[in-house]
């Protein structure tokens, strides 16, 4: 992948008796998109719910605001914040405190850096932790929360290759066990607009759906050039979306959202690809 890629087309055959979630979420049976974690975690038991974040960049500092400004409760606290470097966490945490001051409780001691401060604060005293880190990491990173008994809410895509969505996969019968909530960022599927059209779709408006051809067109993403004296391991981990074994490349990473309307619309999901 370069910088200056536009995007993928992919062609899907429907299997008649086929899953309809999408090919991340197919792949995690179980693991339920619509579910609202916040009320979960609420009916656990906790009068407030404590959050973690994991992965502080544009995509986790958002789905940190989007959790606090939730319409099920006010009483949610962002209390843990966890990344590979320091800088992002601090411009994260500035920037969900402009937003949410009331709801951010995350002293010094509970900011955590390195590959493994997922660990750190995982076991803080939270109900709720969102996973928002490169996916090349998300497997690893869902077992220690369902380990921890933690809710989880993690971005799209689940894992970055076939053996990472097998860990997924055993990771999630343990929450299934332990009546944990599990959501995936696959936000088209609570989006009024699709659910409408999709939903007039499976009611025969247009006829039988036989065949479906997708395209994700998009200018690129950001780079980030390599700074004095850093490893090639952190400039990776900083450029994850240019290196496979974090990214899965651009269709795993954006086209997933594509694959999984298309699965959606036919209520299937692929069983070749050519």
């Amino acid at each position: 992948m370069n910088q200056n890629s536009r995007g993928g087309k992919t062609q899907v055959e429907r299997h008649p008796g086929g899953s309809s979630f999408g090919l991340a979420r197919g792949a995690a049976t179980g693991i339920v998109a619509g579910l609202v974690v916040e009320r979960a975690a609420h009916a656990a038991g906790s009068d407030q719910i404590r959050i973690a974040l994991i992965g502080c960049g544009g995509r986790g500092t958002g789905a940190a605001v989007n959790a606090l400004r939730n319409a099920a409760t006010k009483n949610v606290k962002l209390v843990a914040l966890a990344d590979a470097f320091a800088e992002p966490l601090e411009n994260s945490l500035r920037a969900i405190t402009a937003q949410c001051p009331d709801q951010v409780d995350v002293p010094p001691e509970r900011r955590f850096v390195g590959l493994d401060a997922y660990k750190k604060a995982i076991h803080c005293d939270v109900d709720l932790v969102l996973l928002c880190s490169p996916p090349g990491f998300r497997p690893a990173q869902f077992e220690e929360a369902v380990r921890a008994g933690r809710h989880v809410f993690m971005e799209k895509p689940v894992a970055v290759d076939a053996p990472g969505i097998r860990r997924i996969l055993a990771a999630n019968e343990i929450a299934k066990q332990k009546k944990l909530a599990v959501a995936v960022g696959h936000h088209l599927r609570h989006e009024v607009k699709h659910r409408e059209v999709i939903r007039r779709i499976h009611e025969g408006v247009i006829g039988s759906v036989r065949f479906v051809r997708i395209y994700f067109n998009s200018g690129g993403v950001w780079f980030r050039p390599r700074k004095p004296g850093q490893t090639e391991m952190q400039f990776q981990v900083s450029n994850w979306y240019y290196f496979t074994w974090l990214s899965g490349d651009h269709i795993v990473e954006q086209h997933v959202h594509d694959i999984d309307v298309a699965n959606w619309i036919l209520r299937a999901h692929p069983i070749r690809a050519w």
